[in-house]
């Protein structure tokens, strides 16, 4: 079994998706990149990913709109998801995100964060220690 773990970033913003993807790289993850929600579920149908970080405003389908989906659908509803957003507020349903991370946040932050949510997944195995960073992210 690979140690890399597989990340779906859902963006529009493209290069914050580009920068984030070659972050993650850098720290040994596989990572694909959709601008949109309806995008996302279509990479979904053909490939299982072990994290989604999605955007909360998008055109087509937004980040919302994707986790209710994800949520919705028996083989994908355990995936952990990572809301990012610059608003200072965001509705939430309970348990529609893993955790919100406010825009800016540090590399520390996400990888913290993402370590967390993957270790609280059902059929996880807990990754290697777990740093966890101020309280700038919010459990959902």
């Amino acid at each position: 079994m690979s140690s890399e773990r597989s990340v779906l970033i859902v963006d529009d913003e493209f290069g914050l998706a580009e920068m984030l993807r070659e972050m993650l790289r850098e720290y040994g993850y596989d990572v694909t990149l959709a601008i949109n929600g309806r995008l996302a579920l279509d990479i979904l149908r053909e490939r299982r990913v072990d994290l989604l970080i999605t955007d909360l405003m998008m055109p087509v389908m937004d980040g919302s709109e994707l986790a209710a989906a994800i949520r919705a659908s028996e083989a994908l509803r355990d995936m952990p998801i990572i809301l990012m957003t610059s608003l200072p507020s965001v509705p939430t349903r309970t348990g529609l995100y893993d955790a919100v991370l406010r825009k800016p946040f540090t590399p520390q932050l996400l990888l913290s964060t993402m370590r967390d949510c993957v270790a609280r997944r059902p059929d996880s195995t807990s990754d290697r220690g777990s740093n966890s960073e101020g309280n700038e992210a919010e459990s959902g």
